[in-house]
């Protein structure tokens, strides 16, 4: 087959015009078939870690379903930001119906390790779980070091969990890490779905041995505490922020934080007992929760159970309610939920609120 080659993949597998996620050799790499010729690049974006075959091909652009970052699928450059650093560019032969790949000058990786599930929790009431794994990583890959536990609050990992077969989307997943760095587990939020993985994982065992990969990403806090931090979330994006939340009260670092919380009813807001209880240790945090319920509707469980948050998506008229002029002039904003919510978020801050794109972070929950 070649020296230094690796099979990944059948012909049959990538139709004209699509792509697959294989692992080679550690590796993630993106393969792609345009007009009947096999091309290969990095998967991993080097913008925030988005995963390429997600995204969209056309032509010899692979478009980032995160960012919109794009890459030259033949080269690996960059075609389109935000990016600014190219993929890694991989040879690629047809031996029969086999793609072979060739892995050489692959960029820098973070190591593989592996950590053991110690706890499954179901939130009540939603389809939403938390897994917690040991923070006490073993290397899988020799002559690296492990680093998933010197990740940085608002970072995501890649996890491999074994036996998963016929997923569309691939058999490894990325999750933002959902605990502290300051605790002493490792753990990641999610919503349950009837894919391959997701069934797979959710009859996982406590001891499980899991394969990590991280971490990865920059949707993390700035460093300039004088600026106060604004969180926009959407239901499961949440994430991110209790593992901010949660650092910089156990650091009790002096850094401002208002946190706006939508969600669709009170039973689907999560880690809202802990929000709480952080929000009285912590001088310097405050949280406003939404719910899309219509409180004119006096049939709602929220009407019965005494709600007394806001009601209706995170709006310009709720925003200037709890930010002054000053706040709004010099804090750094953040923006995490479901795409339609990041566009709807990025439009109020950009054009209703006349925020500068330099100010406004994102991070896209894409789905799975």
């Amino acid at each position: 087959m070649g020296e230094g080659f690796v099979r990944v993949a059948d012909t049959k597998e990538i139709p004209p015009s699509k792509m697959k996620e294989v692992q080679v050799d550690g590796e993630n790499v993106c393969i792609a078939n345009v007009d009947g010729k096999y091309y290969a690049i990095g998967n991993i974006c080097t913008h925030e870690g988005g995963p390429l075959a997600g995204g969209t091909l056309d032509g010899y652009n692979v478009e980032c379903p995160w960012h919109n970052s794009k890459f030259d699928i033949r080269t690996g450059e960059v075609t389109s930001p935000p990016a600014n650093e190219p993929e890694p560019a991989y040879e690629v032969k047809i031996d029969g119906n086999n793609i072979l790949i060739k892995i050489q000058g692959k960029r820098k990786s973070s190591p593989q390790i592996e950590i053991e599930l110690l706890d499954k929790i179901k939130v009540e009431g939603t389809d939403v779980m938390s897994f917690k794994f040991s923070k006490q990583d073993n290397k899988v890959e020799e002559d690296k070091t492990p680093l998933l536990s010197d990740y940085t609050a608002g970072q995501f990992a890649f996890f491999d969990i074994g036996g998963v077969n016929n997923d569309p989307k691939g058999p490894i997943r990325h999750f933002t890490i959902s605990s502290s760095p300051t605790e002493d587990f490792i753990m990641f939020t999610t919503r349950m779905r009837d894919s391959p993985y997701k069934k797979r994982l959710s009859t996982l065992e406590d001891g499980a041995k899991v394969k990590v990969r991280g971490p990865e990403g920059q949707f993390v806090l700035h460093d300039d505490y004088s600026k106060p931090a604004v969180f926009l979330s959407g239901g499961i994006g949440v994430t991110p922020f209790r593992s901010m939340i949660k650092y910089t009260t156990d650091k009790q670092l002096p850094l401002k934080i208002v946190m706006f919380d939508s969600n669709k009813d009170p039973e689907n807001i999560l880690f809202k007992k802990e929000f709480d209880n952080w929000t009285t240790l912590n001088k310097n945090l405050r949280i406003i929760y939404t719910v899309s319920e219509n409180k004119h509707d006096e049939d709602l469980p929220t009407i019965r159970n005494g709600w007394k948050g806001e009601y209706g998506r995170i709006n310009k008229a709720m925003i200037l309610k709890y930010l002054d002029n000053t706040l709004l002039d010099n804090s750094i904003f953040y923006i995490c939920g479901p795409p339609s919510m990041l566009k709807a978020m990025q439009l109020l801050l950009q054009e209703e609120l006349e925020i500068s794109k330099e100010k406004i972070k994102v991070e896209e929950f894409t789905g799975y």
